[in-house]
């Protein structure tokens, strides 16, 4: 595989310059920040503790009372300014132990100080993606599960794909070998079925999705909430396989973070080097108002790993900047918020990467941008009601090339505005809380792919109502329930989704859950059908049926979950998920050629039922910060009858066993360990002809891919500190050992781990 050497092709100009850029404003926050000490004066002010006595770095403490968090330092400390005189509530929690709550009265002169201890426990995280109002964990007739910041840098993600692919029942795959794009399932569906948000809004639109997971910086992220299964109806129609939540990162002092990274990949001509870089800036210039500046800045080499000169990992460029402000008002009553960012990639892959696409033999290239900007207002009128609002606009542009044999035709550009509209309002009473929500979204797609004679020109207009009711019927009894009534400009009609949660506490330590929820996805453009991969030399373009319906589904889920009492710093917990998901007038895409066209064409058609069903299982340990997680989970996902390609009735790309397992180990002196295993069972995968001679179903083998990584902190004071980190990725190096060859592979035959072995070495500064 070739690459540039004395020429400034557009990444390594865009590298060189990111480089300076990020030293510049590193250089510049560096100077002008410090970490803000605690003074004795403070109007409240404390320590957090486990019951053993060591201070909990970390964890959240909020005054309910003006809705204001901040995060304990090193050793344990925190503190909180202008506090008004009077009695308050302080509930404070972090990951692995309960919540804490106490009431207490601060007085007008001096200063308040408390000391609050910690139990290990589990499901005591306070999570808002299950019902979009905040509750603790095990309050929640849903399954969450949370990926906490410390969880995001354990396993040395960079983006958002890195970061889930660790949690019990979330599957990230590759599905083409030339530009990489990746995709998240969800029990066992594909990734149009999940609804990715940001903030609680779905700002991610069709086309931002095509790369989106490994455009969304993880350095932006955090914590992740992650629904499994339908639930809520404050969530989107098409959510059936559940809801991926992002919490943008919100300040609790003043402080600037810069790190770099710097991995190497091994490939056929040797390891390639791809730098990282990412610094976050928090101001807050009083108690009311604070404001982030985040960025980060990736440079992926491309490598080839069965040196036939074609890339398996292409370039991917990835630049991305925000700001964000809250304010609260009316004494904390209200939280005003505005967001804003700008990302730019740049992605290629193929061979010749030195040569402009047209003059390679393959070639996939892509280049990027996505402006967005949020505003939103939450407010608590009184004890019981509360609401908020929020408006959102996404735009994304993209310059394309999906070509082979120097075709100087196929260039594109597509165009893609989003507006959204989200409001809800929250009456809460002793027993419950009853929510209404009215949402709106104005989506545009503008494609143009001149050599293959596609041109969508499409703008979806939909609006949606809900109404949801989280009560407790009964003493260890808590119902979830409501309905969606959806009218998308693409379905004749209005659509209504009833949804409804039911959990069951019969004793502390144990919870039943079951849930059911309908769905549908509109025939509309998804993001399959914007991306155009290469099979056999040509490109291959999927069309829709012109009379494609919409696709509905039915899910329900059983769960239970046993938490047994191991000691005051240990806490335990069993559980295991039964799934079943019925979907009618299924989308699939089928091969229907015209071989009067350039391009290899396949048909988006409604292929009656399917069905996915299955049982996940897990067991995991807290001690102190100790936290070991294993999962494992059998599935089977069919066809109501075969396909026509290949007359298979097993869905394709589903494996029926998966697992995952980790530890998070941190030690004395700073040390902390982490281990994970991530098992991919056999899986049908369809392969086209091109490097082969006729298409064939393939039955791939199991992988097993291992990650092993070590950091150690180093305290310069108060909460400023250096961390340094040193991580194998898939250190047995489990990668697909029959990938096509040249140029008339086929792109989209891949499986396994996304990427072979590779070493991460960085360093973190906290000032």
């Amino acid at each position: 595989m070739e690459t540039s050497s004395g020429s400034c092709g557009k990444p390594d100009c865009v590298g060189a310059t990111a480089i300076r850029w990020w030293a510049i404003v590193a250089a510049l926050v560096a100077t002008s920040v410090s970490a803000v000490d605690c003074p004795a004066d403070a109007g409240l002010h404390g320590t957090v503790r486990s019951l053993s006595g060591k201070p909990v770095a970390d964890a959240a403490v909020t005054l309910t009372t003006s809705a204001r968090t901040v995060a304990t330092g090193e050793d344990g400390r925190f503190c909180l300014f202008q506090v008004e005189p009077g009695v308050h509530r302080l509930v404070v929690f972090a990951d692995g132990y309960g919540v804490a709550e106490q009431e207490l009265l601060v007085g007008d002169q001096g200063a308040t100080q408390v000391d609050v201890r910690l139990r290990a426990a589990f499901g005591e995280e306070v999570v808002i993606s299950a019902t979009r109002t905040g509750k603790r964990l095990a309050d929640v007739p849903l399954h969450v599960q949370t990926v906490r910041r410390s969880q995001i840098e354990g396993v040395v993600a960079r983006t958002l794909a890195d970061a889930v692919e660790w949690t019990r029942g979330v599957r990230v795959e590759s599905n083409c070998q030339s530009c990489n794009t990746s995709q998240i399932r969800l029990l066992g569906l594909e990734g149009p079925y999940s609804q990715v948000l940001v903030d609680g809004q779905p700002t991610v639109s069709s086309l931002a999705m095509v790369y989106g997971i490994e455009q969304l910086p993880a350095r932006l992220i955090d914590s992740i909430e992650v629904v499994r299964g339908g639930g809520s109806p404050a969530y989107g129609a098409g959510a059936v396989a559940g809801v991926i939540n992002l919490i943008p990162h919100h300040p609790d002092h003043t402080h600037v973070e810069v790190s770099a990274r710097s991995s190497r990949m091994g490939g056929a001509g040797g390891a390639a080097r791809s730098p990282s870089y990412s610094m976050v800036a928090d101001l807050m210039p009083g108690s009311s108002r604070a404001a982030t500046f985040y960025g980060q800045a990736d440079r992926e080499a491309p490598v080839d790993v069965d040196g036939d000169r074609f890339t398996d990992v292409s370039i991917r460029d990835l630049d991305a900047l925000g700001a964000r402000y809250q304010e609260f008002l009316f004494d904390g009553a209200a939280r005003f918020a505005v967001d804003a960012s700008h990302m730019s990639e740049f992605r290629r892959g193929g061979d010749q990467l030195h040569l402009p696409p047209q003059q390679a033999q393959v070639a996939e290239q892509l280049d990027s941008h996505r402006k967005g900007v949020t505003a939103s207002w939450l407010q608590t009128v009184s004890a019981r009601w509360d609401w908020r609002a929020t408006v959102s606009h996404a735009g994304v542009e993209r310059d394309s090339y999906y070509g082979a044999s120097g075709d100087s035709s196929a260039f594109g550009t597509t165009l893609n505005p989003l507006w959204l509209f989200d409001t809800q309002v929250n009456r809460g009473g002793e027993r419950g809380t009853l929510s209404f929500g009215l949402q709106a979204s104005d989506d545009s797609i503008h494609d143009r792919q001149p050599a293959y004679g596609r041109i969508i020109r499409e703008r979806y207009r939909s609006t949606a109502a809900f109404v949801q009711d989280d009560r407790k019927v009964a003493d260890g009894v808590t119902l979830l329930y409501g309905l969606r009534a959806d009218r998308h400009s693409a379905v004749d009609g209005s659509i209504v989704s009833p949804r409804a949660a039911l959990m069951w506490t019969p004793r502390s330590d144990l919870t039943v859950r079951v849930s059911h929820s309908a769905g549908f996805r509109p025939p509309a453009v998804f993001d399959e059908q914007l991306h155009i991969a290469l099979l056999g030399g040509e490109a291959m373009v999927v069309r829709d049926d012109p009379g494609l319906r919409e696709e509905t589904s039915v899910s329900r889920m059983l769960s239970v979950e046993w938490r047994p009492m191991v000691g005051e710093r240990t806490a335990m917990a069993f559980d295991s998920t039964f799934f079943d998901t019925t979907i009618a007038d299924l989308f699939h895409n089928r091969e229907a050629d015209d071989p009067v066209t350039p391009e290899l064409e396949f048909l988006r058609t409604n292929f009656g039922r399917a069905r996915v069903a299955g049982v996940e299982a897990g067991w995991s340990l807290r001690r102190g910060r100790l936290a070991v997680d294993l999962g494992y989970g059998w599935q089977r996902a069919e066809f109501g009858h075969p396909e026509p390609d290949f007359g298979s009735t097993r869905m394709f790309r589903t494996p029926e066993r998966y697992g995952t397992a980790s530890v998070r180990w941190p030690l004395s002196g700073g040390l902390d360990l982490f281990a994970g295993l991530r098992y991919t069972g056999q899986m049908a995968a369809p392969h086209y002809a091109g490097y082969i001679a006729e298409d064939r179903l393939e039955l791939t083998p199991g992988f097993l891919a291992v990650n092993v990584g070590v950091s150690r902190r180093f305290v310069l004071g108060g909460d400023r500190g250096i961390v340094g980190t040193v991580a194998v990725k898939n250190l047995t190096d489990e990668y697909q050992q029959d990938l096509d060859r040249g140029p008339l592979r086929d792109a989209g035959y891949v499986y396994g781990p996304r990427f072979p072995r590779s070493v991460v070495v960085g360093v973190k500064v906290d000032l």
